[in-house]
């Protein structure tokens, strides 16, 4: 209910406890209905009994007033369970809305290393450029992006290696990355072996901190997978800790952007499709960055997507308002106890 003339609104946190108030107030009138029946039978009714005068009569005049009282008494206790009711009910005066705290998050990049990373499709500048020292440079951005975030690195080729663990230690996420190259961890990608370091990774974490939402972003240029961990598996294994794995193929996809050469390494792409399904297993995307351009606007797709998926419930300035009615049923309870406490001591 929002009170009038203002921002305020008033609510109960546990209204299931006002069921029996309805029952607490009439209850006195219920009670005072029967005993004023009872009374009026009694008046109308002709007494054939025969009447003496005995040497207490005089207390039958306080039988009226003893009924007064113990109707006043039915309505201080109907009071007094009201109270306590509408206390056990949690009322609280909401006021304006908090701002959203930052998202706690980590996100996991997860970079091939492997010998695929040296092809030159990509333009920068107008020059062409190979494929890792593109993704340096549009990673690099991406990080001051995501300053209140906790970011990780990976880097796989022949085998996995954690890079950076989670932090928000930005010159120690961005000198590193400085010194990622292709071929770093070998010349093939053992895409299932990084993603299982990334799970795993989370799952010792999580002993030590708070539980956090994870993000999983896969950076590839290799056509195909190695390694002893099959990453279907490694895939699975990150549906199951609630891990999106989001995949992006690396590379222009395009064999008229390939440099010329007189020979040497074979020009491929990377595999959307199975990049696909491998995202498709963890509710996540997999994405195709054929340029700058486009690997910028992908990641930061990426952003939006779990920052809206991750949406906080919403906060408001609140205050409890249950002591209240919790005072008001003390107070009348007071000359209850005062009255026992007399007789306690009277009969003692």
């Amino acid at each position: 209910m929002t009170l009038p003339g203002t921002d305020l609104t008033l609510l109960l946190m546990q209204p299931a406890w006002l069921w029996p108030l309805p029952l607490a107030l009439l209850f006195p009138l219920l009670r005072h209905r029967l005993s004023t029946r009872a009374a009026c039978r009694a008046d109308t009714e002709p007494d054939t009994r025969v009447l003496a005068r005995h040497p207490l009569v005089a207390l039958i005049a306080t039988a009226g007033a003893r009924r007064k009282h113990n109707a006043s008494g039915a309505w201080l206790n109907s009071l007094i369970a009201a109270c306590l009711l509408l206390s056990l009910g949690e009322p609280v005066l909401r006021g304006k809305r908090l701002p959203d705290p930052p998202p706690r998050r980590d996100i996991v990049f997860i970079v091939d290393t492997s010998v695929a990373m040296i092809l030159r499709d990509y333009l920068l500048d107008g020059q062409r450029v190979a494929r890792m020292r593109l993704l340096k440079a549009i990673l690099d951005r991406m990080l001051q992006r995501l300053a209140d975030d906790r970011i990780g690195i990976i880097v796989y080729g022949d085998h996995a290696h954690t890079l950076v663990p989670p932090t928000r230690d930005q010159a120690l996420l961005r000198g590193m990355l400085k010194r990622v190259e292709a071929t770093l961890a070998g010349r093939f990608a053992a895409t299932g072996e990084a993603i299982a370091l990334a799970v795993r990774q989370t799952v010792d974490d999580r002993e030590n901190r708070p539980p956090r939402h994870r993000i999983l972003v896969l950076l590839t240029a290799a056509s195909g997978a190695s390694g002893a961990i099959d990453e279907r598996a490694a895939a699975e294994l990150a549906a199951e800790e609630s891990m999106p794995l989001y995949a992006i193929a690396i590379g222009a996809a395009s064999r008229a952007a390939d440099e010329p050469r007189q020979g040497g390494l074979l020009y491929e792409t990377a595999d959307l499709e199975r990049l696909q399904k491998l995202a498709a297993i963890t509710g996540a995307q997999a994405y195709r960055a054929g340029d700058g351009d486009t690997l910028e606007r992908v990641l930061g797709e990426i952003d939006r997507r779990e920052t809206q998926q991750r949406e906080q419930p919403a906060r408001y300035i609140s205050h409890p308002l249950y002591q209240w009615p919790l005072l008001v049923a003390l107070l009348a309870m007071l000359p209850g106890l005062r009255v026992s406490r007399w007789r306690f001591h009277r009969h003692a």
